[in-house]
C-alpha cells in the first residue's frame, strides 16, 4: 500500500507541477476549476444524494464565476478563512460537535465555502500580474509562489507521517485523525518552516519576520485543513472520499490540507499588504 501510495503521489506531483508551469492562464484556471468541482462532488456525495450533489455543484459553478470579480474574490477568500476558524473549534470539540455537523445545512455551506475559497485564491494567484509576495520584496512568479504554498502542506504531511511512524507515542487528535501524533506534529512544525526558509530566505528583502510568521502559521493551517476533512469523514464513518487515486482514495483526500493552506495564506497576505 505504501509503495502504491508513493508511486501515485510521484506521478500526481509531476503532472500537477508540469501543468502549473506549462498551461496558459485561462487553461490553468479551467484545470483548477475541474479539480475544485471533483473535490466538491466527493465532499457533498458523502452526505447527499446524487441529485442534490449535482444541484449544489451547479449552484457553486455560478459562485466560481463571480469569484473573477475583485471585490467578491476577496470576500470569498475571507469567507473560507472564517469557515476554517469555525471548523477548528468543531475539530477540538469532536465528538461533542458530531450532531451539529450532521445537519445538511452545515455540511453544504461548509463544503461550498471551503471550495469557493480554494478556487478564488487560486484565481487570484493566477490572474495577478505582479508578485503577491512583493510585500517581502520577493520578485518571483505567482506560480512559483503557489508551489511554495503547496510545498508547505506536502512537507507538513510527509514529515508528520514519517516522524509519527518513528517517534510517535501520543495521539494528537484521537477522535478525528487517530494516526496523527503530537511528536509527528512537532517534528513537522519545526522542520517545515526551516526547509521553506532555507529555500526562500535569499529572496526575502524586507519584512523577514512577518514572512517567518506566515510560514509557521501556514504550516499549522495545513494540519487544520487535513483534520477538517477527516472530521467530516468521521461523521459519516468512511475512510476515503472515493477511490479515484490508487493508494490515496479520492482527490479530496489528497488536497484536503491545500484547501485550507492556499486561501488562508492569500488571506493573510491581503491583510498585511
Amino acid at each position: 500500500m505504501l509503495k502504491q501510495r508513493l508511486i501515485s503521489a510521484l506521478i500526481l506531483s509531476i503532472g500537477i507541477v508540469s501543468l502549473i508551469f506549462l498551461l496558459p492562464n485561462n487553461y490553468l484556471i479551467l484545470f483548477v476549476l475541474l479539480l475544485t468541482c471533483i473535490s466538491l462532488v466527493e465532499f457533498l456525495s458523502l452526505r447527499l444524494s446524487t441529485l442534490l450533489t449535482i444541484l449544489f455543484v451547479s449552484f457553486s459553478l455560478i459562485l466560481f464565476y463571480f469569484s473573477s470579480l475583485p471585490s467578491l474574490n476577496r470576500t470569498f477568500i475571507s469567507l473560507s478563512a472564517l469557515t476554517y476558524l469555525g471548523l477548528f473549534f468543531l475539530i477540538i470539540s469532536f465528538p461533542v460537535s458530531k450532531n451539529f455537523l450532521q445537519r445538511n445545512f452545515i455540511w453544504i455551506t461548509s463544503g461550498i465555502a471551503i471550495h469557493l475559497g480554494f478556487f478564488s485564491s487560486l484565481y487570484f494567484l493566477i490572474s495577478q500580474d505582479e508578485s503577491v509576495l512583493k510585500h517581502f520584496g520577493m520578485d518571483i512568479a505567482n506560480r512559483a509562489t503557489l508551489l511554495i504554498i503547496v510545498l508547505i502542506s506536502v512537507l507538513m504531511d510527509s514529515l508528520a507521517f514519517f516522524g509519527g511512524k518513528k517517534f510517535g507515542k501520543s495521539k494528537l487528535l484521537q477522535n478525528v485523525s487517530p494516526n496523527k501524533t503530537i511528536e509527528g506534529f512537532l517534528i513537522a512544525m519545526t522542520l517545515t518552516p526551516i526547509i521553506i526558509l532555507l529555500i526562500t530566505s535569499t529572496l526575502v528583502e524586507k519584512n523577514f519576520y512577518q514572512f517567518i510568521i506566515i510560514i509557521i502559521f501556514a504550516s499549522f493551517v495545513s494540519v487544520v485543513g487535513d483534520a477538517a476533512i477527516s472530521l467530516f469523514k468521521r461523521v459519516v464513518e468512511v475512510k476515503d472520499t472515493s477511490n479515484l487515486i490508487p493508494g490515496h482514495g479520492g482527490l479530496l483526500d489528497r488536497i484536503d490540507s491545500h484547501l485550507a493552506t492556499i486561501p488562508i495564506f492569500i488571506f493573510t497576505l491581503l491583510l498585511i499588504s
